[in-house]
């Protein structure tokens, strides 16, 4: 497409070429040969972008990039893109030699460590300039990703955690889970569909984030996985064992699978509940949206479950953002991709709300009179998730993913039944403390 745009340029410069010699108007002729020849001959930008997800999202954004291509031919997009596993290695080794990408699709929880490590760029100055346009923004999600002042990412989408559930699978079974369940309600439940299924069925799939669950389950009781300044653990030890208790017992009774399934899955980028062997996973709300792709089912959203005398533990979150490397040579360039992704209506007919809810009212108002329904599930979830939210915890300190790298490999443990749960909940805290000394 890029070829035709240049060529068809080529061709307006030579016919004004040719007009100028016969016209009198020289003047203006002159001024729009001028200006058509400093457009062709502009200097081809290459801009790295970079982002994480599955084949669905894959498809969609690089059908979006063409068309940032086609509005901006003078910037040749390089895409880089993996699951969110390989992802974050990659990055670390390209962090390593001084080659990361101009845009970095960024996480809440890894936001810290790479601003720790002077990695990412003030965006200030671009939507200060409007380069990066806010208008249609609204003002709880322009400075989600500020840190000491600087904005180090615009978010990409909205959402929060929960269930994906086979509604049509619960009501085969009689089952329902009213926003207000408890974890007992859903033991329980799962328990009778595991039972009635039989063999090589599960009923809820933890989708290797335990960790993400815990994060509610301690704000459930008043507490937080970090401390307030991120120097230490905020929960205390009981709720921790609690919690693993209740994963080592889903697994030993057959409700939940082992450690080994879930990562067969995960690595063949297969959602067990999309697959037929599961009734509910854990997943973020616009994961729906892939996930629905894989059976005929209806599949729903639903919140995670409560504690009888709890606190509200979910919260409205970026799923995810796109942040400049600090050392690009086109951060400008780079800003004017994030607009793009941010309020370019085709751009985001093409993506469809995959990374999660538009931040541009303009684009989400549009969106939502022409997604299909499971999109627009993931709409009308954040109405549902509101009660049962409160204000987000500060962002994770720089040790972050040493700490959720302990967790994963003690819940592991906790899986294949070779720890109690309070040497799990001992042995995290000695680790975690120690990383976050």
């Amino acid at each position: 497409m890029k070829k035709r745009v240049v060529s068809l340029r080529l061709f307006l410069l030579v016919c004004c070429a040719l007009l100028a010699g016969c016209s009198s108007e020289g003047t203006n002729n002159s001024t729009q040969e001028e200006h058509i020849a400093g457009e062709t001959n502009q200097e081809t930008i290459n801009l790295r972008v970079a982002w994480w997800g599955g084949q669905e999202r894959h498809d969609r954004t690089l059908e979006a990039i063409e068309l940032f291509e086609e509005k901006y031919p003078h910037i040749n997009i390089e895409p880089e893109f993996t699951g969110w596993d390989g992802y974050w290695e990659k990055l670390n080794t390209q962090a390593a030699g001084n080659n990361l990408p101009d845009v970095i699709n960024m996480s809440d929880v890894k936001l810290n460590e790479f601003n720790s490590r002077g990695l990412l760029a003030d965006l200030t100055p671009f939507i200060d300039e409007r380069v990066i346009n806010f208008d249609k923004v609204d003002e709880i999600y322009q400075n989600i990703n500020s840190i000491d002042g600087k904005n180090l990412g615009v978010v990409l989408g909205t959402g929060a955690n929960g269930l994906i559930m086979n509604q049509d699978l619960l009501d085969k079974h009689g089952v329902s889970l009213e926003p207000g369940y408890t974890y007992d309600d859903l033991r329980t439940a799962m328990q009778q569909i595991k039972d009635s299924e039989g063999e090589n069925f599960y009923g809820f799939d933890f989708a290797n984030a335990e960790l993400e669950i815990f994060l509610i389950y301690a704000r459930q009781h008043g507490e937080a996985l970090f401390n307030h300044d991120g120097t230490g653990l905020g929960f205390q030890d009981k709720t921790l064992i609690d919690f693993f208790t209740f994963i080592q017992n889903m697994v030993k009774d057959g409700i939940a699978p082992s450690h080994d399934i879930t990562m067969e899955y995960i690595e063949g980028g297969q959602s067990m509940v999309g697959e037929g062997s599961a009734a509910l996973a854990m997943a973020a709300s616009n994961q729906l949206i892939g996930v629905s792709q894989q059976t005929e089912d209806k599949l729903v959203l639903n919140v995670l479950p409560s504690l009888e005398k709890g606190v509200p533990g979910n919260w409205i979150r970026q799923t995810m953002s796109f942040s400049v490397y600090e050392h690009s040579k086109h951060k400008e360039e780079a800003a004017m991709f994030i607009d793009f992704i941010t309020n370019d209506i085709e751009a985001n007919e093409i993506l469809m709300a995959d990374r999660g809810v538009p931040i541009s009212s303009e684009v989400r108002e549009h969106l939502a009179t022409i997604v299909d329904e499971s999109v627009k599930e993931t709409f009308d979830f954040l109405d549902l998730v509101v009660d049962f939210s409160r204000e987000a915890d500060p962002l994770p300190p720089a040790g972050e993913s040493e700490v959720r790298g302990s967790f994963v490999r003690i819940v592991e443990q906790i899986k294949y039944d070779r720890i109690t749960p309070e040497e799990a909940a001992h042995e995290f805290r000695k680790e975690a403390e120690s990383i976050l000394e």
